[in-house]
C-alpha cells in the first residue's frame, strides 16, 4: 500500500470526525511515514510499519474523550441514527448535561471561596492593626503614654498576624489554583482532551 492510499483510506474511516481533526491526523501519519522513509525504509515498508488503516482509525477513535468517541462511532454507523438518538434522548441527556455543568461550576466556586475567606481574614487583621495605630496616635495627642504603648503593641501584633495570614493566603491560593486547574481538566475530560494529549495512542502506533 502506498502512502497516498493509506492516507486516503484513513480519511475515509475517520470521516465521522470533524474535517480539521481528520486532516490533522492525516498529516500526523504522513509525517510518520516520511520519517521512516528518511530512515531508509521503502514507501511500502514505512506504511506497513504504521499498521493497517482500520487498526489506526480504531486507535484514533479510542483515544478520543468518552463523549466525542461515542458520537463519532454512532455517526460512523449512521448519521440518521445519531440524530434520532440526539432528539429522542434529549429529555435525558440535556438535564444531565446541565446538572453536570452546575455541579462543576459549584465545586469550582467553592474552591475559590476558601481562598477568598483566608484573604478576608488577613485583610481584617491588617485593618484592625491599622485602626489600633490610629488610636495610638490619638492617645499620643492627649499624652496618654500607657494607652499609646498598648495600642502600638496591639496594632503591630495584628499587622504581623495579617502578614503571616497573608503569606498563608498566598500559599493557599497557589495550591487552590493548581487544584482548580486539575478539577477543570477532570470536568472537561469526557468532552475534550488537551493539546499534547490527543495523539497519545497515535504516537504510540507511529513510534
Amino acid at each position: 500500500m502506498t502512502r497516498d492510499e493509506f492516507l486516503d483510506r484513513l480519511g475515509e474511516l475517520l470521516a465521522c470526525l470533524p474535517a480539521d481533526q481528520v486532516e490533522e491526523t492525516r498529516q500526523f501519519y504522513a509525517e510518520a511515514i516520511a520519517d521512516r522513509m528518511e530512515d531508509g525504509m521503502s514507501e511500502q515498508e514505512a506504511v506497513a510499519a504504521i499498521g493497517a488503516p482500520g487498526a489506526v482509525a480504531e486507535a484514533v477513535l479510542d483515544d478520543l474523550p468518552a463523549v466525542p468517541r461515542a458520537i463519532a462511532k454512532t455517526r460512523r454507523r449512521s448519521t440518521v441514527l445519531l440524530w434520532v438518538l440526539t432528539v429522542v434522548g434529549s429529555p435525558v441527556w440535556v438535564p444531565l448535561l446541565l446538572a453536570f455543568v452546575a455541579v462543576a461550576l459549584i465545586v469550582y466556586v467553592c474552591i475559590w471561596v476558601l481562598a477568598l475567606c483566608v484573604w478576608i481574614v488577613a485583610a481584617a487583621l491588617g485593618g484592625a492593626g491599622a485602626v489600633e495605630l490610629v488610636f495610638a496616635a490619638g492617645g499620643l495627642a492627649i499624652g496618654h503614654i500607657p494607652y499609646v504603648l498598648a495600642s502600638v503593641g496591639v496594632g503591630l501584633g495584628l499587622i504581623g498576624a495579617a502578614l503571616l495570614v497573608g503569606a498563608g493566603a498566598w500559599a493557599v491560593s497557589k495550591q487552590i489554583a493548581r487544584l482548580s486547574a486539575l478539577w477543570a481538566r477532570k470536568a472537561v475530560s469526557p468532552f475534550w482532551k488537551g493539546r499534547g494529549e490527543g495523539n497519545d495512542v497515535a504516537a504510540h502506533l507511529a513510534a
